[in-house]
């Protein structure tokens, strides 16, 4: 089962992840051996996790954050927060990846155990995963960053390079192809195959023709489209690859539209099943434990069980043959006494050849013991010749009162070892139904107006307004029609505002959607209660300034009259609605949102910090059985702090 990335892997994904370039870092975790970089997009938020020595893609497997951060975290996290990825690049084709940021670079390396270096604009080293130090190279503060020898790389590589390489060992031809161009074992071998060539022919009985070939084939392999898949093998996960493989053609496959999803698939299951595993970890030790216990309890009981039974049965035989019993003990007895042990050992040996009866019943005899052996109905009983038989019965009836007692014993340490396993196994049974440190992220596509900060009137349409500049511009460029309504606070750099066929909106309409100007406006952070705002037509707003001035992003010029509404609250509530059959936490006025759902918090313009209100705000929708993400709390309020002044429901 694949392990880490090989370098044909991380030119697809790193080809794929140009679309991240231009993302904003947000925030950076480390846990082990990754790092998880949580980005900002243009569609929305998106995570990808670099881990040394093993991969790197874009993940929606997120761990849970340590409670600690760690130095190696705080370094990252002052250098690369809040700058703009420039450039995510593959280093020649080794298993090394760098991500620019501003004047710095996060380089992965992917290759045996790994690392990651981040190198300031100088390309010295500010921080590492682990320091080390080579024969060529040094990972340390301050060092300058040397990346490791390059090999050849087949995508640059030419024709009489290849035959250099090629030809350079007395070695078969899929080994000389995974050594000298850097691609692993497994394209070596697929490119192999694809040529038909013997993969243990030696690379020098190859002619010049199958040599380009090969050649030919190498380049068209790395050139291909990407058509990104697991493979299965007996119902498992094996292998995740960019392309199809001929090597794998009989095996079962699930494709993907990205190799970067295929690979979070592959590396996020894998993640889940460790996690699972750790999670259970001590207990499943303490099972295996028990249930070793438990198989010598078992074999114990059963020897006991065997014991007290044969020893049981002994006795009743000696009673059963009660009669031959004492006769063979008393002519044993009176033998012994006149001849001696040893000529009694011989006459019994006599005897037995001789054919008599007494004597061949006898198995043993132990002149120390003073004890003679005889086979009684298929059963060895020993006999005391100094003892009486019912002494010797009751030698075998004391025998097994020990084993039953000792049976009682074990039975009872095996029932509190069944105990002890039983709340084992409800333990990890509980264990496994508790939610796991990992998680998975799943992200929907967002509707277009989730762009925007939105709501639904009281009256049924559809209000928005723009975050910042971008989305401020686009709204009135793009999705202003002639039909509808524009609405602006009276305070500078407060939002577009825009209602959709609200000429056919009522007065409520426009009141909510002026006070939603006026609310998600500077006046909250600064902590006003009421605010102005005005409504306008569509044809009024233009991109043209006044002569000799310039309109920047997001900015545009109302002319004409202006429909003002004075003294306007600052007053929103939040709660969650069905909007277009799924359900969105909206901030909206009041009597927007009462209309939509009859459980809301209302709040205003306050001293709480806008983290610790949203905090506050999940606490509450989590209570009517609302899961909802903080992060989409954070985006729906408006800019400042602010308190909870009612909540219904």
């Amino acid at each position: 089962m694949k392990e880490e990335m090989s370098s044909v892997d991380i030119r697809y994904v790193v080809r794929e992840l140009q679309s991240l370039v231009g993302s904003r870092v947000d925030k950076i975790y480390h846990d082990g051996d990754e790092i998880r970089i949580k980005l900002r997009t243009k569609e929305g938020r998106q995570d990808f996790i670099l881990q040394a020595g093993k991969r790197f893609h874009v993940t929606t497997y997120v761990k849970e954050a340590p409670k600690m951060p760690s130095s190696f975290t705080m370094l990252l996290r002052k250098h690369l927060s809040g700058g703009f990825i420039d450039a995510i690049e593959q280093h020649d084709f080794d298993r090394i990846v760098k991500i620019r940021v501003g004047d710095y670079t996060l380089i992965g390396e992917l290759f045996r155990r790994g690392n990651i270096i981040l190198v300031d604009g100088e390309n010295r080293i500010v921080a590492a995963l682990r320091y080390e130090e080579f024969k060529d190279r040094a990972i340390k503060p301050k060092a300058e960053y040397k990346f490791p020898p390059a090999r050849e790389n087949p995508l640059d590589v030419e024709w009489e390079r290849f035959k250099e390489l090629i030809l350079e060992e007395e070695v078969e031809v899929v080994r000389a192809l995974a050594r000298k161009l850097n691609m692993g074992g497994l394209y070596a071998e697929e490119i192999l195959l694809r040529a038909e060539m013997d993969k243990k022919k030696k690379a020098s009985e190859l002619s010049e023709e199958e040599l380009k070939l090969i050649f030919d084939t190498m380049k068209a392999l790395f050139t291909e489209d990407p058509k990104p898949n697991i493979v299965y093998k007996d119902g498992n996960m094996h292998d995740v690859v960019p392309v199809e493989l001929r090597i794998y053609e009989n095996f079962g496959k699930r494709y993907f539209s990205t190799f970067s999803e295929a690979l979070d698939e592959y590396f996020g299951k894998i993640t889940l099943e460790k996690a699972k595993i750790e999670q259970t970890k001590k207990l499943e030790a303490k099972k295996r434990q028990l249930l070793m216990t438990l198989k010598k309890q078992e074999e114990l009981l059963k020897g006991f069980e065997e014991q007290a039974k044969a020893n049981q049965e002994i006795g009743d035989l000696i009673y059963a043959n009660f009669t031959m019993v004492e006769r063979l003990l008393d002519e044993f007895r009176k033998a012994t006494e006149k001849l001696g042990w040893e000529e009694f050992k011989k006459r019994i040996d006599e005897g037995k050849k001789a054919g008599n009866k007494a004597a061949l019943m006898v198995k043993s005899v132990d002149p120390k013991e003073k004890a003679v052996t005889i086979e009684l109905e298929g059963k060895k009983v020993r006999l005391y010749l100094n003892k009486s038989i019912g002494e010797n019965a009751e030698l075998y009836y004391e025998k097994a009162k020990k084993a039953k007692h000792k049976l009682e014993g074990a039975l009872k340490a095996y029932k509190d070892t069944k105990r002890k396993l039983d709340e084992i196994e409800k333990l990890i049974e509980e264990e496994m139904k508790k939610e796991l440190a990992v998680k998975r992220i799943e992200r929907r596509k967002k509707k277009w107006f989730e762009k925007f900060r939105w709501f639904v009137s009281s009256e049924g349409f559809l209000v928005l307004a723009g975050k910042d500049a971008s989305t401020n511009e686009n709204l009135i460029k793009k999705h202003m029609d002639e039909n509808d309504l524009y609405c602006h606070a009276d305070v500078y750099g407060a939002p577009h505002v825009v209602i959709k066929d609200g000429q056919k909106a009522g007065e409520k309409t426009i009141f909510e959607a002026c006070q939603f100007a006026v609310s998600m406006s500077k006046a909250w952070s600064q902590g006003l209660y009421s605010a102005d705002a005005y409504w306008a037509y569509p044809n009024q707003v233009t991109k043209q300034a006044p002569s000799g001035e310039y309109l920047g992003k997001g900015a545009f010029m109302v002319y004409g009259k202006r429909n003002w509404l004075r003294g306007l609250p600052l007053k929103l509530a939040v709660g969650v609605i069905e909007h277009e059959g799924e359900n969105y936490v909206v901030c909206a006025p009041v009597e927007a949102i009462k209309v939509h759902t009859d459980k809301y918090i209302i709040i205003r313009p306050g001293s709480l910090k806008k983290s610790e209100l949203v905090k506050k705000i999940r606490r509450i929708l989590e209570k009517w059985g609302y899961k909802v993400r903080e992060e989409d709390i954070m985006a729906t309020l408006p800019p400042g702090n602010g308190d909870i002044v009612e909540v219904i429901g």
